[in-house]
């Protein structure tokens, strides 16, 4: 009973230090990673729920990634992955951030369709950082619009 017990509290430890971002770059980078996998699970656990996006003027308040991300609907785009151009940390205090990322998606041919800048809001939660909000160009499929 001891081994099972031991033996959960490492893999949660493990499973929470796997995903932990300890600077927003890192954050930025990890999520760009995640989201190029198209694995939800991934994705996810660079947000804080809920999350906010504002596209084209719009605000929405999201509690999972499936209410905002379809990758199907992305891929039909010729979507193969992004690739980050910069990222510029706009804001940076103790539990809260502001990055600018300019990034690119490549489509099945390798070439580039579309780049743009997208905000991100942050904040840190037990000395890692989470996404809280997006400011996307409204020209960005999000495969939900």
């Amino acid at each position: 009973m001891i081994r099972v017990l031991i033996s959960l509290i490492l893999i949660t430890t493990l499973n929470t230090s796997l995903f932990a971002c300890k600077t927003p770059k890192e954050l930025m980078d990890n999520y760009f990673q995640d989201f190029n996998s198209a694995n939800s699970k991934k994705i996810e656990k660079n947000f804080s729920f809920p999350f906010m996006v504002i596209q084209n003027g719009k605000k929405t308040i999201h509690n999972e990634l499936s209410s905002f991300y379809d990758f199907e609907n992305i891929k039909d785009t010729g979507w193969k992955e992004s690739v980050i151009n910069s990222v510029v940390l706009i804001l940076n205090k103790n539990k809260s951030a502001i990055t600018q990322v300019n990034f690119s998606r490549i489509n099945d041919k390798d070439t580039v369709y579309l780049t743009t800048d997208a905000y991100y809001i942050l904040i840190n939660k037990d000395d890692n950082w989470y996404i809280s909000g997006i400011i996307i160009d409204g020209k960005v499929p999000l495969g939900k619009e």
